[in-house]
């Protein structure tokens, strides 16, 4: 798809593998989706240079800096096992499936993997758009809800999207947007990353 999503329509699924690849200062980068958290709470497709939110998902190659847009981040670590981020001076430890929330607009430092890492990162504008991330794991007898505002990012295991009475599978890394009207509703084995993008 576009580098702007076309739409936000309940359910649907922005597929990884139809991302456009390119490069940032740790490695590579995939934007999923873009946009603007409406006054009534509802996520709508906008370019990305109008955009107040952001998810992509990035590999760290790398160890080096980057400056961050002024906007809160927030890092997800889904593939590889550790690495260490300096922001303003202070030291932390991004660990599997633990998201980490920081704002600056000093350079950010991350010391040098291992091995190639994968993060779910989202980037928002604190003053229009506030962004949490919560790792939920999935079950097969328990459906997980997206709701408005919501995106969902299966980022372990398998999963099955129902929406009303069609259901879809989820390829690893595929994100589903959320809907209090479409009520989509996720099972499976696995970890989802709910971004949830809230009015400040």
């Amino acid at each position: 798809m576009s580098e702007a999503q076309a739409s936000f329509a309940p359910g649907s699924i922005f597929e990884l593998a139809q991302s456009t690849k390119k490069q940032w200062e740790l490695g590579q980068v995939r934007l999923i989706a873009s946009g603007v958290l409406a006054q009534d709470g509802t996520l709508q497709p906008s370019e990305p240079r109008e955009a107040t939110w952001q998810l992509s998902i990035r590999s760290i190659e790398k160890a080096a800096s980057f400056t961050p847009a002024p906007s809160a981040q927030v890092f997800t670590l889904i593939a590889g096992d550790f690495v260490q981020l300096d922001v303003d001076g202070q030291q932390h430890g991004l660990e599997p499936l633990r998201p980490l929330k920081f704002e600056t607009a000093n350079p950010v430092e991350a010391s040098q993997p291992t091995e190639e890492l994968l993060i779910v990162h989202v980037a928002a504008i604190p003053q229009q758009v506030r962004p949490t991330v919560r790792i939920v794991e999935l079950s097969k007898k328990r459906e997980q809800h997206l709701f408005d505002g919501q995106l969902g990012v299966l980022v372990q295991g398998s999963a099955k999207l129902s929406l009303g009475e069609n259901e879809q599978s989820l390829n690893l890394r595929d994100t589903v947007v959320g809907s209090d009207a479409g009520d989509p509703r996720i099972t499976g084995r696995g970890f989802m990353a709910v971004v949830s993008f809230d009015l400040p």
